[in-house]
């Protein structure tokens, strides 16, 4: 989730909202359970077949969604969600039930958690508390609540952490926004180094008609700037 909305979150605990706060939590539990669940048993509904392990037959989940408002080692609040999956799916088709196919589970996982953070949270924030969003940087590649200016109390720096969930994994865990994330500070970086150059190094003017056209004729009575 987006850290300036839970920074407002943390804020409306802080001024004793409690009820408020407790609205959110059952809104956004909500929405993950009806469009969360839905979209992972879309895009991994999958189980590897032992004849054909490298293809995935599709395949009912086993799913289970756990909302939380805090990350171990934190002080400020870090809302987010964990979804579990069983390690067996049973398959449409015959009914039998095989081990889930991995490799389909993390490519699904990556693609639909930025869609959930960028569309479907940010909308639920606006019905419920009216903030705007926007890009708190000119090098800021992902979006932050900037009206109320909920985005002043976090930096790209802020520590976002990694929970460890309420029950122990099994299998392999995967970091559902860990790439979006990942890229999104990478083009930052080069995005505000590229800033800070052209400040420093301002572009050349382009030449005026009079060079274009010495230039063009090879008159050296008028020499072009060097470029």
């Amino acid at each position: 989730m987006p850290l300036s909305l839970s920074a407002l979150l943390d804020g409306m605990a802080t001024a004793g909202l409690d009820q408020d706060v407790a609205a959110w939590g059952a809104a956004y539990t909500q929405l993950v359970q009806e469009q969360v669940l839905r979209r992972v048993q879309e895009a991994c509904g999958y189980a590897a077949d032992p004849a054909s392990p490298d293809v995935g037959r599709p395949a009912r989940l086993e799913l289970a969604a756990v909302v939380e408002a805090a990350v171990p080692g934190i002080d400020a609040a870090r809302w987010h969600c964990h979804v579990y999956i069983g390690s067996t799916a049973c398959v449409l088709a015959t009914g039998e039930r095989f081990p889930v196919y991995v490799p389909k589970i993390q490519r699904g996982v990556f693609g639909l958690a930025d869609g959930f953070h960028t569309r479907d949270v940010r909308e639920l924030a606006e019905r419920e508390f009216g903030v705007t969003w926007g890009r708190p940087r000119p090098s800021a590649k992902l979006d932050e609540i900037v009206d109320p200016p909920w985005h002043e109390h976090i930096s790209p720096s802020t520590v976002r952490g990694v929970c460890p969930g309420p029950w122990d994994v099994q299998g392999v865990r995967v970091v559902a926004d860990e790439e979006s994330l990942r890229v999104a500070a990478e083009q930052e970086v080069f995005l505000r180094a590229e800033l800070e150059r052209r400040e420093t190094e301002p572009e050349p003017s382009p030449p005026t008609l009079m060079e274009q056209y010495a230039e063009l004729l090879g008159d050296a009575a008028v020499s072009p700037r060097s470029r």
